[in-house]
């Protein structure tokens, strides 16, 4: 089901619950709890209105940044670790006379 007829269909059940919420919370004893359902289920309703508009998507490419970024990192997987940008200190004149660690010997 594309992701518009997922959003209408949404769309659908919510509004048979904010016509719900809608009576309770204008019902004579109606506390505070259902008048913020009530606005929740508005601003839920909102939002599926402007999933409902959207065109569905025929390509599968992402269109963000970072749906882009996660699209090359999971087709790089397993890949080998990240490059190291430090890089090791030149060796100075003073230093060579500093004392070593041996290997061991097996």
């Amino acid at each position: 089901m594309p992701a518009n007829e997922h959003a209408r269909a949404k769309l659908k059940d919510l509004n048979e619950k904010l016509h719900g919420a809608k009576e309770a919370a204008n019902a004579d004893g109606a506390g505070a709890l259902e008048k913020a359902d009530l606005k929740l289920l508005e601003q839920e309703v909102v939002a599926e209105k402007l999933k409902a508009k959207r065109p569905a998507s025929s390509d599968k490419a992402p269109k963000s940044v970072d749906g882009k970024l996660d699209k090359a990192l999971k087709d790089s997987f397993p890949g080998s670790d990240p490059v190291s940008f430090v890089q090791a200190a030149p060796i100075k004149d003073a230093d060579r006379a500093l004392p070593t660690v041996p290997d061991k010997e097996s």
